[in-house]
């Protein structure tokens, strides 16, 4: 090697080396001033403040989105049905939890405002169909209208969220928000049901269907779900009978019966 290659190689390595223990220096400098040290020290307490705090919501309460599998999708009115009890809870537990009287007509209206659709009293008879323990259904009079055409003698269906013991506030019966969702979910999970066992095992399916239906996760490729027929409603009380006079002769008669006989001179 040449004697001048061998000059520039070595000037270059000490050049190298110089710069490292620059390098080393500063770094063991900015080790020891006391401005780097709250920086590591706040490093580490930032975990610690990230554990104490609670996580989110979405993460606490993720179980309550859980439901079943999303294979198992509903048929179009089964859908509207379900939209339909949500709108008739809101508006029942809202009225309830005022202490009001809640009458069909209050919640119709409230149903037809919120969903624009047509809500009729065949309606709660499926709500009841598929879910009989949500609502106890009575007919009552001496209740004020909404409208003036109605009298308070009438006869009106009254409705009342069916609630456990266990579910007070301040010695009432509460309806809150997660009951709310709880009888949403069960009512979902019944129209999952019906809907099981209209799904029949054939034999000329092809795959065919092994399983339980309890174990389902999703329809079989050829069971068409909007052939599904639509919920029987069940019967809804019904105004007691009262007697009342339709002709001119069964008002006198019943005038005749009311008059105090003469006595005789």
């Amino acid at each position: 090697v040449p004697t001048g290659t061998s000059t520039v190689l070595r000037s270059r390595l000490e050049r190298v080396r110089q710069l490292e223990l620059r390098i080393r220096q500063r770094k063991a400098g900015s080790e020891a001033t006391p401005g780097a040290q709250p920086s590591r020290d706040s490093g580490v307490a930032a975990p610690e403040a990230e554990s104490s705090e609670k996580p989110p919501a979405y993460q606490r309460f993720h179980t309550l989105a859980q439901d079943l599998a999303p294979g198992l999708t509903l048929p179009y009115k089964f859908k509207v049905l379900q939209e339909m009890f949500r709108s008739v809870d809101t508006i029942v537990g809202m009225l309830f939890n005022r202490a009001e009287t809640i009458t069909f007509a209050k919640v119709k209206q409230g149903v037809q405002d919120m969903m624009r659709r047509q809500f009729e009293m065949r309606h709660v008879g499926q709500i009841k169909a598929v879910y009989p323990s949500s609502y106890q259904l009575r007919q009552e009079k001496n209740i004020p209208t909404l409208s003036s055409s109605g009298k308070k003698s009438e006869y009106q269906l009254t409705l009342e969220p069916v609630l456990g013991e266990e579910e007070k506030v301040d010695g009432r019966p509460h309806l809150s928000a997660s009951r709310l969702l709880e009888r949403r979910r069960e009512f979902h999970r019944n129209l999952v049901n019906i809907v099981k066992q209209h799904h029949k095992v054939r034999s000329t399916w092809h795959p065919p269907f092994w399983g339980a239906e309890e174990k389902l996760t999703r329809w079989h490729p050829r069971f068409n779900v909007d052939e599904v027929p639509d919920i029987s409603p069940v019967e809804l009380p019904r105004p007691p009978q009262e007697d009342r006079l339709s002709t001119a002769q069964e008002v006198l008669s019943t005038a005749r019966g009311m008059l105090i006989p003469k006595v005789g001179q």
